[in-house]
Order: C-alpha cells, then sequence, then structure tokens
C-alpha cells in the first residue's frame, strides 16, 4: 500500500511538473496537430502494408480469388496482372511511408527546437530576475547547464516522449482491435503478454528517472569546475594548479561517466527485457498459427497477416518502453528547469513607485540585516545622508560596509528597519527606476566582451557617439581609446583582458559618467591600481562625484580623506562619523583605523585641522 501511495504521489508531482510547461506546448498547437496527423498517416500505411503480401501468397500462388479491395475498383485481373498491382501497392506504400515518416522527423524538430528557443529565453530572463542573494548561493556553472544541457529536454519530452506515446498508445489500440477480428484465439494469446509488459516498463522507467537526476548533477558538477577553473585560470597558472585542477575535473568527469553508463544500460535491458518478452509470445503465436494452417482452419497469407500486425502491435508497445526510458530521463532535467521558475523574482512586490525628481537625500533608519540567521551583519543602523554629501563608509573587513549600500540596491532585503530615498521607503519604488537612479564603479570593473562603445554606454544602449567621447574624456579614458586600431569599436576581449587594471577603472567611471545618476556609489575603486594611476583617478572621480549623492567603501584612508563625511562601522554597528580631522582628533576607532595602515597613532595640530604621527595611543 505504501508502494502504490508513493507512485500515486509521484505521479501527481509529474502531473504538476508537465502541467507548468504545457503553455510552451499550446503555443506550438498548430505545428503540433501537423506533426501528430503525419504521424498518423505514417502509421495508418505501415498497417497497411501487410496486405498486398496476402494477395500475393493467397491469390497469386495460392488459388483463392482476389479480395474485394481490388477488384471492385479494378475488376477481374490475371494473376500476373494481380502481381503487378499488389507489388505497385506494396512499393507505393513504402515510398510514401518514408516520405511520411522524413516529413514527421521534419516537423517534430522544429516543434521540439521552438520549445527549447521559448523556454530558453524564458529561463535566462528569469535567472536575471532572480535576487543577488540567489546568485551568491548558486553556481555559474551548474545554471549554465540548467539553460544549455537541461532546458533540450523539453524537446526530448515532447517529439520523443508523450508525442509518439500519444500515437503509440492509439495504434495499439486499432491493432489489438484488429488481431482480434482476425483470429479471437490468436489474439488472446497475443495480447496476454501486454499486462506484464506495462508492469515491466512502470517498475524499470522510475529506476531511470533516479539514475538520470543523477546524472544530472554529475553533468552540472563539471559545468562548475570549467567555470570556476578557467574563470580564474591566472591563479590556476600562478600556483602551478594545472595538475590538480586536472585531477579534479577528471573525478568530476568519472562520475559522469559511470552515472551515463548506468543510465544507459537501465535502459538497454528495459528494452531487451520487452524484445524478449514480445519475442517469445510471437514465437507461441506462430506455433499456433502454424497448427492452424495445416489443420486448413487458416490461410498461409492471413498467417503472415496476423504475424505482420502482431509485430506491428508489439511495436509500438515495446516502444512504450522506450518513451517512458526518454519521458523519465527528460523529467529530472526538466525538474532542475522548473526548480529556478519556482524562485521567487527580486521584482516581485507592491513597488511601483517613480518619484518625479530625485536629490539623492537618504536615510537608514533602524536597519538590520543578515545573510542567513547565524551570520548578523548589521544591527539597529541609522543614518542621514544629505543631497549632494559625500560620506565615506570605513571599518574592518567583514563591518557591514558593502551590505549597507547592497540594501540600498536591493541586492538584499533588510531583515528590519527601511531606508528613505527623498522621504520614500525604497521597497515602494519601482526597482529598475531606483537602480536608474544608481551609478555603481566597482572594486573590479565588470566589462564585458564586446567593445569599448558598448562597454561605456552599457548603462544607456543607443547613447549618442557625443555623450560616449564626452563620458570617455571625462573619466580620462579618451586618450588612449584614440589609439588603439579601430578607437572606440576596438574589441576588449573577454572581461576586458586587453586592458590594463587602470584602463579596465576608467572604462566603468566612464560608465558611470554616461549613466549620470544622482546617487554614486564607489566601492574600493582605486586598490587596485598603482599610485600613479591612482592619483590620475581620483581626479576622474571627483569629477563624476560632483553634485551628487555619493558613498565610497574603501579600507584605504588616503581614499576617504575627500569625504564630506566619513561612517566607522565596527560589528555592523555605526561606531562613530566625522570628518578626517574629528576623527583623528577624537582618537577612537577611526584613528586606531590609521594607526594601523600608517604605523602610529594621529596627532591633530590645535586649530590647524592638520595631522601628523605621534607615539603612542592618545591619553585618556
Amino acid at each position: 500500500m505504501r508502494a502504490l501511495l508513493a507512485e500515486i504521489g509521484r505521479f501527481r508531482t509529474a502531473l504538476a511538473l508537465y502541467a507548468r510547461l504545457a503553455g510552451y506546448v499550446r503555443a506550438e498547437t498548430r505545428l503540433l496537430t501537423v506533426t501528430v496527423l503525419v504521424m498518423l498517416a505514417a502509421t495508418m500505411l505501415i498497417l497497411a502494408r501487410p496486405w498486398p503480401l496476402q494477395v500475393v501468397v493467397d491469390s497469386v500462388l495460392g488459388s483463392r480469388p482476389a479480395p474485394a479491395w481490388i477488384t471492385r475498383p479494378l475488376g477481374r485481373l490475371t494473376p500476373d496482372g494481380l502481381l503487378v498491382v499488389a507489388v505497385l501497392l506494396m512499393a507505393v506504400a513504402i515510398v510514401l511511408t518514408q516520405a511520411l515518416t522524413l516529413g514527421q522527423q521534419y516537423a517534430s524538430q522544429l516543434l521540439g527546437q521552438r520549445m527549447v528557443f521559448r523556454l530558453r529565453c524564458d529561463l535566462y530572463a528569469k535567472l536575471q530576475r532572480l535576487s543577488l542573494a540567489f546568485h551568491d548561493r548558486a553556481s555559474v556553472g551548474d545554471l549554465i547547464h540548467r539553460v544549455t544541457g537541461d532546458a533540450p529536454a523539453l524537446q526530448n519530452i515532447v517529439t520523443y516522449g508523450f508525442v509518439p506515446l500519444g500515437i503509440q498508445l492509439v495504434t495499439a489500440t486499432v491493432l489489438a482491435g484488429t488481431v482480434f477480428v482476425l483470429d479471437a484465439r490468436l489474439g488472446v494469446v497475443a495480447l496476454a503478454i501486454v499486462p506484464l509488459l506495462i508492469v515491466w516498463t512502470v517498475w524499470f522507467s522510475e529506476r531511470v528517472r533516479r539514475r538520470t537526476r543523477g546524472l544530472a548533477v554529475a553533468e552540472s558538477s563539471i559545468y562548475s569546475t570549467v567555470s570556476e577553473t578557467l574563470g580564474g585560470i591566472r591563479a590556476v597558472k600562478s600556483f602551478a594548479m594545472e595538475e590538480a585542477e586536472a585531477r579534479r575535473f577528471e573525478q568530476h568527469a568519472r562520475s559522469s561517466q559511470q552515472a551515463y553508463v548506468q543510465v544507459m544500460t537501465l535502459g538497454s535491458l528495459g528494452s531487451q527485457v520487452t524484445e524478449v518478452l514480445a519475442g517469445l509470445a510471437t514465437t507461441l503465436v506462430v506455433l499456433l498459427g502454424a497448427r492452424a494452417v495445416l489443420a486448413e482452419s487458416m490461410s498461409v497469407g492471413e498467417l503472415l497477416v496476423f504475424v505482420a500486425y502482431l509485430q506491428s502491435l508489439y511495436s509500438p508497445v515495446t516502444q512504450l518502453a522506450a518513451s517512458a526510458m526518454v519521458i523519465q530521463r527528460s523529467a529530472a532535467s526538466i525538474e532542475r528547469v522548473v526548480q529556478i521558475f519556482e524562485q521567487e523574482d527580486e521584482h516581485a512586490g507592491p513597488g511601483q513607485l517613480r518619484l518625479r525628481t530625485v536629490t539623492g537625500r537618504l536615510s537608514y533608519q533602524g536597519v538590520s540585516a543578515a545573510y542567513d540567521a547565524r551570520r548578523p551583519v548589521l544591527h539597529n543602523v541609522n543614518l542621514e545622508v544629505e543631497a549632494g554629501e559625500r560620506v565615506a563608509f570605513v571599518g574592518r573587513s567583514g563591518a557591514g560596509k558593502t551590505t549597507l549600500v547592497g540594501l540600498l540596491l536591493r541586492f538584499y532585503r533588510p531583515a528590519a528597519g527601511r531606508i528613505l530615498l527623498d522621504g520614500a521607503d525604497i521597497a515602494a519604488l519601482d526597482l529598475t527606476w531606483l537602480r536608474r537612479q544608481i551609478a555603481l564603479v566597482l572594486q573590479e570593473p565588470i566589462i564585458f566582451s564586446g567593445t569599448v562603445r558598448e562597454n561605456i554606454a552599457y548603462g544607456r544602449p543607443g547613447a549618442p557617439e557625443v555623450d560616449v567621447t564626452a563620458a570617455s574624456q571625462a573619466a580620462g579614458l579618451h586618450d588612449f581609446v584614440v589609439t588603439l586600431p579601430d578607437a572606440y569599436e576596438t574589441p576588449v576581449g573577454e572581461r576586458g583582458v586587453r586592458l590594463s587594471g587602470g584602463q579596465r577603472q576608467r572604462l566603468s567611471i566612464a560608465r558611470a559618467f554616461l549613466k549620470d545618476a544622482p546617487i554614486l556609489i564607489l566601492d574600493e575603486p582605486t586598490s587596485s591600481v598603482d599610485a600613479t594611476t591612482e592619483h590620475q583617478i581620483f581626479a576622474s572621480l571627483d569629477r563624476l562625484a560632483r553634485g551628487r549623492t555619493t558613498l565610497v567603501i574603501s579600507h584605504r584612508l588616503v581614499t576617504v580623506r575627500r569625504a564630506d563625511r566619513i561612517v566607522v562601522l565596527g560589528g555592523g554597528r555605526v561606531v562613530e562619523h566625522g570628518t578626517h580631522a574629528t576623527l583623528l582628533a577624537r582618537g577612537g576607532a577611526y584613528a586606531g583605523l590609521y594607526a594601523d595602515q600608517f604605523g602610529d597613532w594621529p596627532v591633530v595640530a590645535s586649530g590647524t585641522g592638520r595631522s601628523g604621527p605621534r607615539s603612542g595611543p592618545p591619553s585618556a
């Protein structure tokens, strides 16, 4: 009983799974109908092919009169004429069957590819809509495999699974009735094996599904390994880890190989068992049929037609096993695709508000955040940022600096509290609109494969050439770009590998200039460049920050001296805030960070606001 309930539960799960994808099938109803009709026509021709053979055996070689379906339209024929007609009918049936089969294959392939195209596009769009928290947990290689390897399973399910399955069921039903009409006694013998075949098919196809799920996981591991290794190839080479990575890949590849062999072996076992059972039933029918011919209760032609129909009956029955295996193998992949669609969009929610104008005034009110229940990051942060103010966030690693600005971009949701932009809760704002009000310059610039122009205009596709050039000049990039072979049309390579670190950062700053957003976030913008380049980039950043509310994240205190106000974070809380000189004079957490970087506790000259080194900690 427990096993039966488990099977019912799996059946319901499968129905829900396929119901979710039914829209892709409905979108191709016309092509699906054509495919099914062509399949049925080809099946009908296959069913008609044994009858000309019976005419040859019984009426040309034997003494039985020609059947009425020939004599009525053609009249009485000589044996030679009857032979020609029968052979011509056989030839026509063969040619038409092959033509229809070719048409069916083309239609089914086109049907499958159209559905996969839509599914892949929807899946890729869904991945774009998922939150950064989801992508932080997910493996890039695994997601790539779901788009490229798992999504095509929809084609297999429809074109090699459900459509043939439906045709096979109809064909088997028609043939079963025909077999009974031809000879009821032999029909009972022939169909006695069918329930056993069905039970076997259901049993082994479930085993195939389980094994296939393991194969999908193993394949994803390969994608993940390749993605990680090639993405960090400089680290791999610098640590001379090529052989270790090759061994790691070999381990995942061997797991995939073993899983694949298990799936295919199990599938082959299922097919072979069904073939053996069908063959044994056919042997029994031939034995009983031959005795009937010897007893002159059946002609040789009738026996040949019966055996031909029996083979046609067993063919769809055995193909049911193949279709079941395709469906079960593909179901494991489709489950992985549906898992993505079941994730909540980061755009989900009521936020649709768009402000008429944005000044950039920000307010953090009792904001707490955590990546999970065991890792709180921010605790009850209260902070006001005036429009046009340049505020820097400093603190030791893990203090919550990046999380604080990530919440403003709604990369994550606060566990408590709220953030206001010009008095409006950002949770109520349209997410796309909100992010268009913020320009982001990262420590490691995100450069896409494409041209210099395409990368600068990434935030404003189709921006006029004059605007792209002006942004490049403002970022100090233009003089370098004009020296390139194709200037702004020069490809930068994947991840901008043809550019230096400083050039990539300037390109990122040019992108922010072109976006022209009222709020600017600078996340360690100069930490990966040399001192000379840093000085040049500072000049560009100063121009970029002018007139904008600017939030700066940095470990390097030389970067934050330009800020109007410095906010020091510690343990997820605001420890202190003020100007550079004020915080140094206070001798608190900021002064401690200063001492860590420059080796001595600072001293501030009275009335000058200038600092200098002082040995030892400040006195109480």
